[in-house]
């Protein structure tokens, strides 16, 4: 009796998924619709984890080929074969590392004061450099397709929304000038091109329910850029801004082809406040020798300013900063920073 109970609850979850699925361009909501339509994209961490640590000895509810690593549309949900199901929430993203522990430091406070203090305009000359690359160097493989793009630590979001702003053509985004220092031949051309689609991931689960706030038609992920839940070669350009790499996740996610962005501290980056910490001077060399192993390089673009920083936003500087974590708040309090100076280098390379 329970044999044929088990059965039949499996029969009826697989109608009540084939009905889900022939009901889903009528009942479900936008922020649920997105995704499954992009189910094709996605594929179970577990299960790729478990394939990749077993090896040959594999477990019995481990994919035995590709495919069952697929994700498929269950409801308003994405299921693998295996059964591992993946709910899309209320604020309109998917969590990929549920059991994900809180990041010391990387609050939700931390992603309110990063979101207001890069609304002021600080960082945009960064934002207009990385606009620049994607328009030159991110193209997609089939002409009628629109652009991949994944931001692999995308924090709360502005570089992906300010992409999609300059994909709309509003004005201001991607004046940059671009120092070539190697072969750009087969760039993407400048200028307005049809919407992408964007695909925002990060470790941190506050951050990226702060991104999905307000609802949009990017796609918003939580997950670990070592084991990214997306299809092998699906993407054709892998953002990576401020933020440690994976090179062997970003090699399997980009299709052949396909270009990574990485934006990395200049020199001068932050030098008012590291001054003021006592930090010592600020290198990225081991960063940039690493991209060099791993990338062919296409250009480098320079982003660099120096703002004034008004008494009343001291406070979010230091709240949106990693540097100023080891400090108290009364310690906080006590720094003065009435310059600071925002220096970038975007790095465009293809993964060899």
């Amino acid at each position: 009796m329970m044999a044929d109970f088990q059965r039949g609850s499996q029969a009826g979850s697989q109608a009540d998924s084939q009905s889900s699925a022939k009901l889903a361009p009528r009942v479900l909501a936008p922020r649920v619709r997105k995704y499954m339509d992009a189910a094709a994209l996605f594929r179970c961490p577990v299960c790729a984890a478990r394939s990749e640590a077993a090896g040959s000895q594999q477990p019995s509810d481990a994919p035995s080929d590709a495919s069952a690593l697929e994700l498929r549309p269950f409801g308003a949900a994405l299921r693998c074969a295996a059964g591992h199901t993946f709910d899309v929430s209320r604020k309109g993203y998917v969590n990929f590392i549920p059991a994900q522990k809180p990041l010391k430091g990387y609050t939700k406070e931390f992603f309110d004061a990063r979101r207001e203090f890069l609304s002021w305009g600080y960082y945009d000359h960064v934002l207009g450099a990385v606009v620049d690359a994607v328009r030159q160097f991110a193209t997609p493989d089939e002409a009628l397709r629109p652009l991949r793009i994944l931001d692999a630590g995308c924090a709360e979001g502005y570089y992906l929304r300010g992409i999609a702003q300059a994909f709309r053509g509003d004005d201001g985004i991607g004046t940059g000038a671009v120092n070539r220092d190697a072969d750009t031949s087969g760039a993407g051309a400048a200028g307005a091109m049809p919407g992408p689609m964007l695909i925002g991931a990060d470790i941190s689960k506050d951050a990226i329910r702060l991104a999905a706030s307000g609802g949009d038609p990017n796609l918003w992920i939580v997950a670990d850029v070592a084991n990214l839940p997306l299809a092998d070669a699906s993407v054709d350009c892998v953002l990576n801004v401020f933020t440690p790499a994976n090179y062997r996740e970003f090699a399997r996610v980009l299709r052949p082809g396909g270009v990574l962005i990485k934006v990395v501290p200049g020199p001068r980056h932050l030098e008012q406040l590291r001054e003021a910490i006592g930090d010592g001077a600020h290198s990225e060399s081991d960063v940039l020798r690493i991209f060099g192993e791993n990338c062919t390089e296409r250009a480098t673009i320079p982003a660099t300013q120096t703002f004034d920083v008004p008494a009343e936003r001291q406070s979010t500087l230091l709240d949106m900063t990693p540097l100023a974590f080891r400090f108290s708040d009364a310690e906080r309090r006590q720094l003065r920073v009435p310059s600071i100076t925002i220096d970038a280098r975007v790095l465009v390379g293809v993964l060899r």
